[in-house]
């Protein structure tokens, strides 16, 4: 999911098209839960059930909130659970999905590769990735019959293209992210290794009630 409000400004903000779903009907739940809890009154049954709605809480959100891609003026930044990388435009080469949203990265001096940025927030299912593989199939049929010659008594002839699988939303927004990095690289927007850094509220929302729960339980 692309934020329209944010491309006005320049920035784009990508997430898998069930990640807030699944947190806002966490959400329901949860309510739902610790409104049951407060009825039936105190306990120690009553600050386990607490306790565990805090731990899922912080694990949704750490794993289905939180994780997006987002790409601004100066490049892009994948937001998993643990770990956040920043790539500038002018190093980012290539945006693909397979089975993920791959941002790929230029060589850094003295390297033999690039790095390769694996999106948690966008992911492409297997059915999608065949559906990638089958329009690019297609399309280098279409390329091959352009260039062969009709034989005579009509022989040979393009037979009518039939339509392809649509894309699906990693395959989108990697087609997105890749077409606004050429542009960006022709502007010459500058380069430089990739910036990675451990994402500390995101494993804080997650490891505190997790530690919270286990003190609770074994109290």
């Amino acid at each position: 999911m692309s934020s329209q409000q944010d491309q006005a400004g320049g920035r784009e903000v990508f997430r898998g098209p069930g990640s807030l779903i699944l947190w806002w009907g966490w959400i329901v739940i949860a309510v739902a839960i610790l409104a049951d809890v407060a009825v039936a009154g105190g306990g120690r049954s009553a600050a386990v059930a607490a306790a565990v709605v805090a731990a899922v809480t912080g694990v949704m959100y750490g794993c289905a909130l939180r994780p997006r891609v987002v790409a601004d003026a100066a490049g892009i930044t994948v937001e998993n659970p643990l770990r956040d990388h920043r790539a500038r435009w002018g190093a980012v080469t290539k945006v693909d999905a397979v089975n993920a949203l791959r941002v790929h990265c230029a060589a850094a001096p003295g390297a033999s590769k690039g790095k390769i940025l694996h999106s948690w927030a966008v992911q492409s299912s297997p059915r999608a990735a065949r559906g990638a593989q089958l329009r690019a199939g297609r399309r280098a049929q279409q390329e091959a019959r352009r260039e062969a010659r009709p034989r005579p008594g009509g022989y040979g002839r393009p037979a009518p293209d039939r339509p392809a699988p649509r894309p699906g939303h990693a395959e989108t927004a990697a087609q997105q992210l890749d077409e606004r990095a050429r542009r960006e690289r022709e502007a010459g927007a500058p380069g430089g290794p990739p910036e990675a850094r451990w994402a500390w509220v995101s494993i804080a929302a997650m490891a505190l009630p997790l530690v919270a729960l286990i003190v609770v339980v074994l109290a």
